[in-house]
């Protein structure tokens, strides 16, 4: 099942968010439901605190549409993104995207990009996508599709990953060896319309990227 995440990220112009309704199910984490209405989505279910929200937005779905919601204590462990994974992870997620989870607030951006690790520990596939970015976390391989010229940079997310082999970017690698601290791997660019990065050990942020 494909499930797309609506959080209160950064969302610029809406054309990344083309292809939310092409997944199975829509959820709407705390003021993502804001950017829900403005692109015209019914989400189906809400869940947060909405301490964030607008009571406007908040009364459209709930008592005009009628959707199910999941009303979280403001003052909690987890953020309201996180509880958001996991309720589409035990309900039988096998593909989440978080549109938004990207944005001014760098904690909750690189917190968003922790919670990459959480879905591949359950084995789900899963990124985060914004209008500049669009941020994978491996631990095998993925191929990416895009334009010659699109930027893809790559960062250890763990102390070393090893075994790097890329194909189809311009600086490609074979064996190759990424160490925390040593960011070589920024601004790289595809040279085909598909991408393929492998690796051998470690974890591997792979990012989609444009200025």
């Amino acid at each position: 099942m494909k499930v797309a995440i609506l959080t209160n990220g950064s969302y610029g112009n809406y054309e990344f968010c083309n292809d939310i309704c092409t997944n199975d199910y829509i959820i709407c984490a705390d003021n993502g439901i804001k950017h829900a209405k403005l692109l015209g989505i019914t989400p189906n279910i809400l869940i947060g605190d909405f301490d964030s929200a607008n009571q406007e937005d908040f009364n459209y779905f709930v008592h005009q549409k009628n959707i199910e919601v999941v009303k979280l204590p403001s003052e909690k462990d987890e953020t309201d993104t996180e509880l958001a994974l996991q309720y589409a992870i035990e309900h039988g997620a096998t593909n989440i995207t978080i549109y938004g989870g990207l944005g001014h607030r760098f904690d909750h951006s690189l917190a968003n990009v922790h919670l990459l690790y959480q879905a591949l520990t359950a084995k789900v596939e899963c990124c985060l996508k914004n209008e500049f970015n669009t941020i994978y976390l491996i631990n095998k391989e993925i191929c990416i599709s895009g334009k010659i010229g699109q930027l893809i940079s790559l960062l250890p997310f763990t102390e070393n990953v090893l075994g790097v082999y890329t194909k189809g970017l311009a600086y490609s690698l074979e064996n190759g060896q990424f160490t925390l601290g040593k960011p070589y791997g920024i601004s790289n660019y595809m040279t085909e319309n598909l991408a393929q990065i492998k690796i051998d050990s470690g974890l591997l942020l792979v990012m989609k990227t444009k200025d």
